[in-house]
């Protein structure tokens, strides 16, 4: 394993494993013409698993480039989900497994028989049919691809032109990417081919490694509760960029321990969703939050996408959103930046943000619509679900 370097002797992860190289990026064009490069030069193996596979003109290149892999005698492996991913059907998947790429569906919905086959859940069709309908709402939200187990990219972009520059989206979109190697990219590997082949390990997640996942109810529990504990105990910042902000009340109480400590707290929003609902919810938390002296900032220029935390001098970049989803029914994936570099671009990026925002104070939050405020609440009652 690397040896932890004193970058990352932050107090909270002492002895975190870094990252051999850590490259962060903040432009979907850059990131998915990096990875699609990666792929061009796979020798041994790729590794896929996103929540949305889109074909639109971003995926084509990727199934061309994974094609192109797959004749080179490249092993590749590929998961998608089954409600993120609905435009896939049984003749697609019928032609990649044709030439050799092995594809499973996580939790396929219920009432599209055709794609049991290659669901991640084995077992005859009834009980697949109990299983698959009784877990309708847990999802495979992560995003990770890995190729030739060296080099690992992952963070908050799904396969999807949205995520692209020259999109049809109305609002541009932000996200943050990362592209990592060392050996813990082995143990990615490993965790990966655990949801693929649906072996489900109970021990604790190694807390050296420098990712968090929760493909079990220990490692859930043990990254939620680790997440929070971190909030509670750090010494200097917590900045959030968070895509849709719901958060539990652990998470509130450790943010509102974090300012008593006299940790500078910043929360980063946007004011643009692609759920369109999501930022009256968010705004049900502000009196608490701005009453605890904790920044609030509305962004205006992107539709914020990126699910990042920066805890003192480690960030945690990934899937995971705050909000209920993530920390009780999907699965996730954290990578953790150490490097200075990496947390510096992560600061500026951050500071940038901030400066196309409006910061939130209570004054301004009392003249929001009495019916803003009224719907906001509503919704709020079924964030569980969301």
């Amino acid at each position: 394993m690397n040896k932890a370097t004193p970058e990352n002797e932050s107090g909270l992860l002492p002895r975190l494993h870094a990252w051999a190289s850590e490259e962060i990026f903040f432009s979907g064009d850059e990131y998915f013409n990096d990875l699609i490069n990666g792929l061009k030069h796979a020798k041994t193996s790729i590794e896929i698993e996103c929540y949305i596979f889109y074909q639109d003109s971003l995926g084509k290149k990727i199934i061309a480039a994974l094609i192109e892999a797959a004749k080179k005698g490249v092993e590749i492996h590929l998961i998608i989900d089954g409600h993120g991913s609905l435009n896939w059907n049984r003749q697609q998947l019928l032609k990649l497994k044709d030439i050799g790429i092995k594809v499973k569906i996580f939790h396929p919905l219920p009432w599209r028989l055709s794609l049991y086959s290659k669901s991640t859940r084995p077992k005859n069709f009834i009980n697949k049919f109990i299983y698959l309908a009784s877990r309708i709402n847990k999802r495979d939200h992560r995003k990770l691809y890995i190729v030739d187990k060296i080099y690992a990219w992952s963070g908050s972009l799904n396969i999807s032109d949205s995520h692209l520059k020259q999109s049809n989206a109305n609002c541009e979109w932000f996200d943050c990417g990362v592209k990592v190697t060392g050996e813990s990219v082995l143990e990615l590997s490993d965790n990966f081919h655990g949801i693929f082949k649906r072996k489900i390990h109970y021990p604790n997640e190694n807390p050296r490694l420098p990712f968090r996942t929760n493909n079990n109810i220990i490692r859930r529990q043990h990254k939620n509760n680790e997440f929070v504990r971190l909030i509670q105990t750090c010494k200097q910042r917590v900045w959030i960029i968070s895509a849709y902000f719901a958060p539990s009340r652990k998470i509130v109480n450790a943010l509102k321990q974090a300012r008593l400590n006299n940790v500078n707290v910043k929360l980063i929003i946007s004011r643009h969703s692609d759920v369109i609902f999501f930022p009256l919810i968010s705004t049900t938390y502000f009196a608490e939050l701005l009453e605890a002296d904790i920044e609030i900032y509305i962004h205006n220029k992107y539709l914020i996408h990126a699910k990042t935390v920066l805890i003192d001098n480690i960030a945690f970049v990934g899937s995971s959103n705050l909000n209920h989803r993530s920390f009780l029914h999907d699965l996730e994936l954290d990578t953790i930046l150490s490097h200075k570099k990496s947390l510096q671009k992560l600061v500026n990026e951050s500071i940038q943000l901030i400066n196309d925002s409006d910061k939130i104070n209570l004054s301004k939050l009392t003249k929001l619509p009495w019916y803003y405020r009224i719907m906001g609440k509503i919704i709020w009652r079924i964030r569980y679900w969301l």
